[in-house]
Parts: C-alpha cells; sequence; structure tokens
C-alpha cells in the first residue's frame, strides 16, 4: 500500500491514465484501504496466502529494476556494471518463477491488480482526451507578447497550418477569401509536439511574427496538437476559426490521437471547444465561428 501511495499519484495521473483526483492523497489511501479489506476477505485474512502476492510482487519490482539498471548502464558504454545487474536479473527472474509455481495465489491477485489498472487508465486516458491539456504558456520574447496582445479579441481569424512555409500559408488563405467573406487578417498557427508525448500536461511556448499583414503563431511543446489548438483559441478570442479535415480513415485518425497527439485534427479541436464551451457556459456570442474545411 505504501509503494502504491507514492507511485500512483507520482506517474498515472501525470500521463493522464488516472482521474485529476488521485494525485490528492486522501481518495487515493481510502480507494486502497477498500482494495486492502477486499483482498483480506477473499483470502480469509491468510497470512500464508497473501504472502505469496507480497512475495511476487517484490520480486518482480526487483526485477524490472535490475533490468532497467542493465539496460542504462550498457548504453553508458559501462559493460562490466552491466554484465553484473544481468546477472542479478538472471537470479531474479529464477526465484520469481519459482516462486509463481509453487504459489500460484501472488500471480492471480497481481494479474487482477495489473487488469484493473490497465482499464481503469484506458478509460481514464479517453475521457480525458477532450481536455485543454495545456499546463499554461509562456512568450518567446516581448515582441511575440506584443503581437499576440494585438490579435485578441475577435481582431483575427485563426488558421492551423501543417507549415508556416509561404507557399502554404498562401493556398489557404487563397481558399478562405474565396469561399468566405472573411474579415481582418489571418494568423496562421503551427504546433510543435514534444519529443515525449507521454506527457498529459505540458507548457507551450509562443512565438509570433508578423509577414505582409498576416500573423503567424508558433507553439512549441504541446503534447497534442487538437489539444494546444483549442487552447489558444480560448486564449486568442478570434473572429473565426478555420479547421481542416483530411480524407483519411476515421479510427485510425483515432487511435493516432490518442497514441500520437496527431489524427484528425479539425474534428478534434471542435470536439474539446465544445467540451469546454458548454462547462464555461459560453454563449453564442462569446464563442468563435468555427469552419470545417475538407482538403
Amino acid at each position: 500500500m505504501a509503494g502504491l501511495l507514492h507511485l500512483v499519484p507520482r506517474y498515472l495521473p501525470r500521463v493522464g491514465m488516472a482521474p485529476h483526483w488521485l494525485a490528492y492523497g486522501r481518495p487515493l489511501v481510502i480507494l486502497l484501504f477498500a482494495f486492502d479489506v477486499i483482498i483480506t476477505l477473499v483470502f480469509k485474512a491468510d497470512v500464508d496466502a497473501q504472502g505469496g502476492a507480497y512475495a511476487t510482487g517484490v520480486l518482480v519490482l526487483i526485477s524490472s529494476a535490475a533490468v532497467a539498471s542493465a539496460i542504462s548502464l550498457w548504453k553508458e558504454n559501462l559493460y562490466r556494471e552491466g554484465l553484473y545487474c544481468w546477472i542479478v536479473v538472471v537470479v531474479f527472474a529464477y526465484t520469481t518463477v519459482v516462486n509463481i509455481y509453487e504459489r500460484t495465489d501472488g500471480i492471480k491477485i497481481a494479474a487482477c491488480f495489473i487488469l484493473f489498472i490497465l482499464i481503469v487508465s484506458g478509460i481514464s486516458r479517453y475521457m480525458r482526451a477532450t481536455e485543454l491539456r495545456v499546463e499554461g504558456h509562456r512568450f518567446c520574447d516581448a515582441m511575440s507578447e506584443h503581437l499576440w496582445n494585438e490579435m485578441v479579441q475577435k481582431k483575427v481569424n485563426l488558421v492551423p497550418v501543417s507549415s508556416l512555409h509561404a507557399d502554404i500559408r498562401a493556398s489557404y488563405a487563397n481558399q478562405i477569401r474565396h469561399y468566405y467573406n472573411v474579415q481582418g487578417p489571418l494568423a496562421f498557427v503551427h504546433v510543435l509536439l514534444l519529443d515525449n508525448r507521454s506527457e498529459f500536461l505540458s507548457p507551450i511556448e509562443i512565438t509570433v511574427t508578423c509577414e505582409n499583414g498576416e500573423y503567424l503563431v508558433k507553439a512549441s511543446q504541446a503534447v497534442a496538437r487538437a489539444n494546444a489548438i483549442a487552447y489558444l483559441t480560448e486564449l486568442l478570442h478570434p473572429a473565426a476559426v478555420f479547421l481542416r479535415l483530411t480524407r483519411q480513415n476515421p479510427m485510425r485518425q483515432s487511435f493516432r490521437y490518442l497514441l500520437l497527439g496527431e489524427g484528425e485534427t479539425g474534428l478534434m479541436v471542435y470536439s474539446i471547444l465544445q467540451r469546454y464551451w458548454e462547462i464555461m457556459r459560453r454563449t453564442a456570442i462569446q464563442r468563435p465561428c468555427v469552419f470545417l474545411m475538407s482538403d
């Protein structure tokens, strides 16, 4: 229980695989205590039976730690120390297998715990996928902040793009101004993702420049494109948002979003904004116009 109280708040909420309230101590203590009571009742308070589960957990923990240490030392070219860790891995792996063979109760309880954590983590990640997932923002320099302040409160039209290259911007601008009656300048937004996208929340860095009357916004260090665009939309309060739809398989795009933070960005931005507007009770006047455009 002490180990779970230390590990669960530190890792699972951080990667979005647990409700945010699990980061607090008291609710987690109550939840784990309920599990302890259930396990005690199932095994009829038999210490020997529960000891098998404890031994299995400790052996697996030490074995996995030895594997991590061995891999780390091997990458640092410390082969002698790494070889020692691999020997430890073999010893503890053998001990773990023997313990599981002789005391099967341990692996049963461990499997139940692992299955429960995976199911709850998957559900939590799915339910929290439409949160903004941005911990805050900072501007790259004073000029970026100044230009940003020029854009706020329905003064620009937000256009997320895959690149800030001049040709791509020109193509988007021509299509938008041809098919829509757009008032005001365009603000092109390009989001760069973190290398480590397992993090659920991350602050973003905003860089703003201005070329030929168009604003160029680059948001870096985001964990997911759609969430970062939704966050910037709420931060900027544009007059309109123009989102593009791809022609790829929706299911494939959904998995790309959940696993990589990419996917069908246009629809996800709209879903995230809709959920946020419902929570904040935004009226139609307070919301920007959202347009979905096909490639």
